[in-house]
């Protein structure tokens, strides 16, 4: 289906109302967006690193516990519908042949939720670049919404809940809470060596030229 510009902004309240129904798949498929071939094991670590964030923006209703058996099935189900083909009895996913009727659906499906991978990888690559103990929360939620608005202008993505701040700061809290990111005494964010890994597996996740918008409006 398609729409006008003006009406899809308008729109977004009802798609958001709908968006967990494609959340799995979508994150699923956007494992593909920039690989051929995923071994099934990276696509588990990869899910297994971003769900339990998608899961709090979108209320989804699996455990973190459930989640692998859940991606298991769900591949299986991209399977049966000619999205993914499973290689070496299911060690390893493959994307179907560019250019056919079924890579373009599967790029589609990834659309839905590719903007919030790229939203958490904004805030690492921030955070990354200010170094451990750097920054408070507050400048990290204002630097991320106005990096998130420069990259609106730059791909024009007429989608206010990208520079949504509340979902960076959510973001942020849940960061927190896992205690990925810590607070000191003067009351600016630390980090672990489980922040770089977090941001190597976007690598595998996000278009290069993705990465490189986000590299490049950060060190501005």
């Amino acid at each position: 289906m398609q729409m006008t510009e003006e009406n899809s902004v308008l729109m977004t309240y009802f798609r958001n109302n709908v968006l967990h129904l494609m959340a799995l798949p979508s994150l699923i498929a956007c494992c593909f967006l920039n690989n051929r071939t995923m071994r099934t094991e990276d696509i588990q670590r990869l899910m297994w690193r971003i769900y339990p964030y998608v899961r709090d923006e979108l209320f989804l209703r699996w455990t973190e516990e459930e989640i692998s058996a859940v991606t298991l099935e769900t591949l299986d189900d991209l399977a049966n519908h000619g999205l993914l083909e499973s290689v070496e009895a299911g060690a390893q996913w493959r994307r179907p042949p560019t250019g056919s009727a079924e890579a373009v659906q599967l790029s589609n499906l990834a659309q839905v939720t590719v903007q919030i991978v790229e939203r958490y990888y904004l805030v690492i690559a921030v955070l990354l670049k200010h170094g451990s103990g750097r920054i408070s929360q507050d400048a990290l939620e204002s630097q991320c919404q106005l990096m998130a608005q420069r990259m609106s202008l730059l791909y024009e993505l007429n989608s206010p809940e990208f520079f949504d701040k509340a979902l960076f700061k959510n973001f942020i809290d849940l960061l927190r809470s896992r205690n990925v990111l810590g607070v000191n005494a003067e009351g600016r964010l630390t980090y672990t060596d489980m922040l770089p890994a977090v941001a190597d597996d976007a690598q595998l996740v996000l278009h290069e030229q993705i990465r490189n918008s986000v590299l490049q409006v950060t060190h501005r």
